[in-house]
């Protein structure tokens, strides 16, 4: 008995019977009519429709017999899928390669073999159509021609029987954009959304890994893909992917566009690689079989990448022009994301606005309150005592008066930037009005914040500062008191402060003064 090699790209022709997922399927009226039709056409009492699996030959429909499957090794219609032609024994008796076949000497006896292949693309046969009988026959010219004929018809059955399919899954799968997108309308959560997305395109497509990644650019004008969620299926694309990212907060990031993925963005077309080694001999794509980066776009522009890795055979134009069309989908849920991004960073820069000075960038009055309060909270919960600072500038309106309103300005930012740099970080700073500066220290007791406002007047006062070709010497006065043990309201600890600055200029100006509790 003579078993044939497997033909060549063998994975390839599994992977599309795969797609036909006709394997271990209930019968169907239309493919019984098949073979109905074809046992009556040729006069024989066996007609089977045979997918040659892996190990097996498999009959999606048959009459005749009761048999289901036989092993591949012993199979006529396994040297119909090596070959890629039709196969007709007259008399297998006669014939080396099935006389000791188990299929001829055992129970069922077959002496004659017609089969026709089925052949969904130019390059791979996934079974036959076939015919058995248990006497020898001859089958001549006329009669393989019309075996052919029906066969082919079997395929084109079997191909639009594959694009329903085909089409119930892409209207899922649109649904179920549509679905992501309301969802993260309410909920504002990309990660869940694209996850939502990703389980279904991997059914879809018969691939093992995807993601989603968006265009960004951080406040480096730096480009990088964001990535909030990635699908698997086995680790083996997830070892080789994960390498190239770096985990940000609640996703991942791939920065700069000068990677395969930069490049189907900038051509704007899908980017198919089935055979990754002679793709890039680099090594960068080592560990995957094939690749698919499809742009997404909304209107002209390109929002992202849909990405999937390892699709059993590669990934064919049929798939490609069907997640193509489904990928404007995802351009739209990256525009709404995009959307809401510059939603939040308007919000986030207005709420920036609204406790700033727009001279010093410092905390304002009414920000610089809530502080106060925060801190009145802790030291009512903890016990945590505080201290306040009022600086005063001495002498400003002078200098306004004599220099113009820009000079006061550019001290006023000088001695911002000063202050900053004295502080510490969980020390809170405000210009509380004109030339006025408010300082909150928390932790921090009477000793050691007068240090602190004895340390501030000496650097201020020798701050060197030049208007044009005016030296500029400035001084301040700073009144600094602490919250009193059984407690007080922020408006009498600042009324305190602000009286110690007042004695503070009373007693000569240029100096740092205690408020008394």
């Amino acid at each position: 008995m003579h078993t044939p090699e497997p033909p060549p790209h063998e994975q390839a022709r599994q992977a599309l019977l795969a797609r036909t997922a006709l394997l271990d399927t209930p019968p169907e009226a239309a493919f019984d009519r098949v073979v109905q039709l074809a046992a009556q056409l040729f006069g024989v009492p066996v007609a089977l429709i045979s997918l040659v699996d892996s190990e097996r030959q498999w009959f999606k429909a048959k009459v005749g017999t009761d048999l289901c499957q036989t092993t591949r090794d012993i199979s006529f219609c396994t040297h119909v899928v090596s070959q890629g032609n039709m196969l007709v024994v007259h008399n297998t008796l006669q014939d080396p390669r099935f006389a000791d076949n188990p299929l001829v000497t055992g129970e069922l006896a077959i002496r004659f073999y017609a089969g026709a292949p089925l052949r969904l693309d130019t390059h791979h046969v996934i079974g036959t159509l076939c015919l058995l009988d248990q006497r020898p026959r001859r089958f001549g010219p006329r009669q393989r021609a019309r075996l052919q004929q029906l066969a082919d018809t079997l395929c084109e059955l079997i191909r639009q029987r594959m694009l329903l399919q085909q089409t119930e899954r892409q209207s899922k799968l649109l649904l179920t954009i549509n679905q992501a997108q309301s969802s993260f309308l309410l909920d504002r959560d990309l990660g869940a959304a694209c996850s939502t997305i990703l389980h279904s395109l991997l059914a879809m497509s018969q691939t093992t890994l995807g993601f989603i990644a968006s265009c960004q650019v951080d406040d480096s004008d730096n480009c990088y893909l964001d990535i909030p969620s990635i699908t698997h299926l086995d680790t083996t694309a997830l070892q080789w992917l994960m390498p190239q990212l770096s985990h940000h907060h609640r996703s991942y990031r791939l920065y700069g566009f000068d990677h395969i993925y930069g490049h189907a963005i900038a051509e704007g077309e899908p980017l198919v690689i089935n055979q990754p080694a002679l793709y890039d001999d680099s090594g960068e794509l080592a560990g995957i079989q094939s690749l698919l980066i499809i742009p997404c776009f909304f209107h002209l522009s390109v929002m992202g990448v849909l990405v999937l890795v390892n699709r059993a055979g590669g990934f064919d134009q049929e798939i490609v022009d069907h997640l193509t069309t489904l990928s404007d989908g995802i351009g739209n849920l990256l525009h709404v994301r995009g959307l809401e991004l510059a939603r939040q960073a308007a919000e986030a820069e207005l709420a920036r606005q609204a406790t700033l000075d727009p001279l010093t960038g410092l905390l304002n009055r009414r920000a610089f309150l809530e502080r106060c309060q925060q801190s009145q909270q802790r030291f009512s919960r903890y016990q945590q005592r505080f201290s306040l600072l009022i600086l005063d500038l001495d002498h400003f309106k002078a200098l306004n008066d004599q220099l113009g309103h820009p000079a006061g300005d550019y001290v006023l930012k000088e001695v911002s930037r000063q202050l900053r740099r004295t502080l510490r970080e969980i020390d809170s700073l405000a210009r509380w009005g004109g030339e006025e500066f408010c300082i909150l220290l928390p932790q921090e007791l009477e000793e050691d914040a007068i240090q602190l406002a004895q340390r501030l007047c000496h650097t201020l006062g020798q701050l060197p500062l030049q208007w044009h070709d005016e030296l500029l010497h400035i001084t301040a006065s700073i009144g600094v008191a602490t919250l009193n043990m059984a407690g007080e309201t922020t408006e009498n600890l600042i009324a305190r402060a602000d009286a110690a600055m007042y004695q503070a200029k009373a007693a000569g100006r240029n100096r740092a003064w205690l408020a008394m509790p």
